[in-house]
């Protein structure tokens, strides 16, 4: 029985994400996106060669956590950070400004169907503005932290 082992560039225990330059072009990189480091030296290495290369070895299980923070290595020095979970009160307020847009949209369409006679004109305008008001309260209301 034979046993196929999938070899890629990012599990191998020499391959190491190559030195970009963010904004530009490929062909002006000063590596490519992975390199060996097998000999000593960085030497550009593409996933195909990797594939068929009898010097792979396996990633070992500690530096496989650290293949989370490859991300920007590759692409760029920005810093990927978690962001923490949002407590009870953000989210009571993001819903009530969820609730007065819907509301504000509500009067809008409301103005929209009302409209249908010039008679309804001035009911229509107190309409859009109560929908105004609701919109602009949702965008830059300030709701009390606790």
């Amino acid at each position: 029985m034979a046993t196929a082992t999938l070899q890629t560039v990012w599990d191998c225990r020499w391959s190491r994400p190559g030195h970009h330059i963010t904004g530009v072009s490929e062909n002006l990189q000063p590596e490519t996106t992975w390199v060996c480091t097998r000999d000593g030296d960085r030497r550009a290495v593409c996933g195909d060669e990797c594939v068929s290369c009898s010097r792979w070895e396996p990633l070992a299980a500690d530096a496989a956590i650290q293949l989370s923070n490859l991300r920007g290595a590759i692409f760029g020095d920005r810093v990927i950070e978690e962001a923490p979970a949002p407590t009870a009160t953000e989210v009571a307020r993001a819903a009530l400004r969820a609730v007065l847009v819907v509301t504000a949209l509500t009067f809008v369409a409301i103005g929209v169907t009302v409209l249908s006679d010039p008679l309804y004109v001035p009911m229509t305008i107190a309409l859009w503005l109560c929908g105004a008001a609701m919109l602009g309260l949702a965008v830059f209301g300030q709701f009390p932290a606790d």
